[in-house]
């Protein structure tokens, strides 16, 4: 896709500002081309002139296809509704959770030296993980009973996301959420603990051992401390937010919900649901209900990870996923967020986009394929890229001493010649040189054909064991030559006549937008694109 519609993501509402470019109805201004030059400035790889020269240009085809998809109606048709419908759902839940669990969590020095004391303990984890608090109450009982904690895990635990017998091993403090971390410290050995909720589900918890855990000084380990804190208290404050706007809601599971769809969307022996059936009542919130038909919709949805449909506890976990998800809608909503500048901004980048592909598709509708001299010259700016060895000139050294081959590597280490390193251990003998000829070098040399594509001359490998005894060599020089078009895999072929086909398209569409640029009367601001400054590279440090 042509460099116009890359950059798409990165404008939308700006400030009124003096526009540049003046396609019909459509503005390109100063503050559209700094974000534009900001975020895309790694694309552009000439003086900062030519740099600047042609993001103006790529805005200017920008502005005459996004001209002719709102003179054609592609800007409001269902399509790009949908989008921006998608787009600012997704937005506004996003800055929903930014409000409630900001993931920059304040860390105190007292919560990060509690953290290294409690980290001087460790303790065996055996944890147990269901969709529902009913059935971690009842595997409580059966555990305080006498039944091994491993046996009602396996029997009671969902499937993939912990052991099934549910035992993690030793873990310490700070590696698991709250309010699973402050059991893993305060639990006594051989308690049941929980049922604990988070947003995933609900837990039990027993510590069958703790025993003392070695790690290193504060000073050493404050800075992860502080990482690993903040993260717990994020992912804390996430759990809250998500089970208060639960509550807030009043989200009530119908009994019996998750087993229609568990019935319908099985892999094995389906139903084929009714019209009646997909009006049925899955779970109930306050302001709206969630019905078989919507869990339907979802589950076609492609930007919607399906749950393992084999698995009724996975189903349940699903389905509230899809309702918290509306709900989280409705509260931003009510927050106004939708109304948010950012959010506006990036619904309508998100919408031009949309809009600009089906614009790019049109332009370049019909385009032939790239015939032999398009072909040709794709390869010809990629083929320095492709090359391949014809000859290697090796110094070697071979010896049945192992100990011996030690001392010269540990020679060679220190830079110069291979044969100078030997000349410095006693019995050490003198290098051969070996010449490797390739495409064709033997079964003793083919193997390094990798490695000798990227050594330089001077680069040393070994001791390495041979069917003899122990060898060293080291790379004194070596001969490329260039590869020609039908020595190259046919796959490889394939790409670059896929990138000429792309050459193909990009050629069209400079043509179409050169041509619909003359009828829409493009104006560009000549003197105001003089004055404009390309953003400076970032300097580079040294770690």
């Amino acid at each position: 896709m042509a460099l116009a519609l890359a950059f798409v993501t990165s404008l939308g509402c700006s400030r009124t500002d003096l526009p540049i470019i003046q396609a019909g109805s459509q503005r390109i201004t100063v503050a559209d081309f700094d974000r534009a030059a900001r975020s895309m400035a790694g694309q552009y790889l000439g003086t900062p002139e030519n740099s600047k020269a042609e993001l103006v240009d790529d805005l200017r085809r920008r502005a005459v296809l996004l001209e002719l998809s709102h003179r054609m109606g592609y800007d409001s048709a269902g399509a790009a509704a949908g989008v921006l419908l998608e787009e600012e759902r997704r937005m506004i839940v996003q800055k929903l959770y930014e409000q409630l669990a900001p993931q920059s969590q304040r860390v105190s020095e007292a919560e990060t030296k509690s953290l290294y004391e409690a980290r001087k303990e460790e303790g065996h984890v055996h944890l147990l993980y269901s969709s529902s608090r009913q059935t971690a109450l009842a595997a409580i009982e059966q555990i305080k009973v006498g039944e091994p904690f491993a046996r009602v895990a396996t029997r009671n635990s969902i499937l993939g996301l912990l052991p099934p017998d549910g035992d993690l091993g030793f873990i310490a403090p700070g590696a698991l959420p709250n309010p699973l971390d402050e059991a893993l410290r305060n639990l006594a050995i051989g308690e049941v603990g929980g049922p604990y909720q988070t947003r995933d589900g609900w837990f039990v918890m027993q510590i069958s051992e703790r025993r003392p855990r070695e790690q290193p000084e504060y000073d050493k380990l404050r800075r992860d401390l502080e990482e690993v804190m903040r993260r717990r208290k994020f992912v804390s404050a996430y759990n809250r937010a998500y089970l208060d706007l639960k509550e807030a809601y009043d989200l009530h599971h119908v009994q019996g919900g998750a087993q229609k769809l568990f019935r319908i969307a099985s892999p094995l022996n389906p139903v084929l649901p009714t019209e009646a059936m997909k009006a049925e009542t899955l779970v109930t919130y306050r302001g709206g209900r969630y019905t078989l038909g919507d869990a339907l919709v979802d589950l076609n949805r492609p930007e919607v990870q399906t749950p393992a449909l084999n698995m009724l506890p996975a189903v349940e976990i699903w389905i509230e996923a899809q309702v918290m998800y509306r709900i989280a809608q409705l509260e931003a909503r009510r927050r106004h967020l939708h109304e948010d500048p950012e959010v506006v901004a990036r619904v309508k980048a998100r919408r031009d986009q949309a809009v600009l592909e089906g614009a790019y598709n049109i332009a370049t509708a019909g385009v032939p394929p790239a015939g032999p001299e398009q072909v040709a010259m794709a390869w010809e700016r990629v083929k320095v890229q492709f090359t391949r060895l014809e000859v290697v000139r090796l110094a070697v050294i071979e010896s049945t001493d192992s100990a011996l081959m030690v001392r010269v590597g540990n020679e060679a280490m220190g830079g110069g010649s291979l044969a100078e390193a030997a000349k410095k251990v006693a019995g050490a003998p003198e290098p051969v040189e070996v010449e490797v000829r390739f495409p064709d070098p033997g079964p003793e040399w083919s193997v390094f054909e990798a490695l000798f594509t990227q050594q330089k001359p001077g680069d040393r490998f070994g001791p390495a064991k041979t069917p003899q005894g122990w060898r060293i060599f080291q790379m004194l020089d070596k001969k490329t030559v260039q590869q020609q078009w039908d020595e190259i895999p046919e796959a490889l072929r394939q790409n670059i006549a896929g990138s000429a086909n792309e050459l193909a398209r990009d050629q069209r569409f400079r043509e179409f937008t050169d041509s619909l640029a003359a009828a829409y009367s493009v104006r560009v601001d000549t003197a105001l694109v003089a004055r404009l400054r390309w953003p400076a590279r970032p300097a580079v440090g040294r770690l």
